[in-house]
């Protein structure tokens, strides 16, 4: 019952809103090969910026970003409800393509890591994420990108 009340006093503007930025955070995952590896592969004795760690995993990855966001519908619903715009969506389509399509060669997340496959994956969330980074215009959006890629560099531009 409290948690209905807790609903009812968000606004459907501020659920818009983070949505955006869980979604945003998740692109930033998929672009980071060093941010994979960290959380992944070495989540226990990485050096974590400000002790924050990163907790995730493949699975988790991917389920954060088509079951979570509900993106399973290839941004249908996420354009309808205007949580990305047409141009976003148009812009995600290869990234969200190819993670969907994606078959893992093993459990083993540094085989992941290592499958050419993955790395497409890799390389177009991160041509998705320069993207977002030149066209968001909410400053909570650019603030959080900025603060993602000060905490979590790339580790080759």
């Amino acid at each position: 019952m409290l948690m209905a009340n807790l609903q009812d006093d968000i606004s459907d503007v501020e659920l818009k809103q983070r949505w955006r930025l869980y979604w945003i955070t998740t692109i930033f995952e998929f672009s980071n090969l060093k941010l994979q590896e960290m959380a992944w592969v070495y989540p226990q004795t990485a050096k974590w910026p400000e002790d924050e760690v990163w907790s995730s995993s493949f699975d988790e990855c991917i389920s954060a970003y088509f079951e979570i966001l509900a993106l399973d519908d290839a941004y249908e619903k996420a354009v309808r409800h205007a949580n990305v715009s047409k141009q976003e969506a148009d812009h995600a389509k290869k990234f969200h393509q190819l993670a969907a399509f994606y078959m893992e060669p093993d459990a083993n997340p540094q085989e992941i890591l290592q499958d050419e496959e993955w790395l497409r994956v890799v390389s177009a969330a991160k041509e998705f994420w320069e993207y977002l980074k030149k066209n968001v215009t909410s400053q909570r959006e650019k603030d959080l990108m900025n603060n993602l890629e000060k905490k979590f560099p790339f580790s080759c531009d």
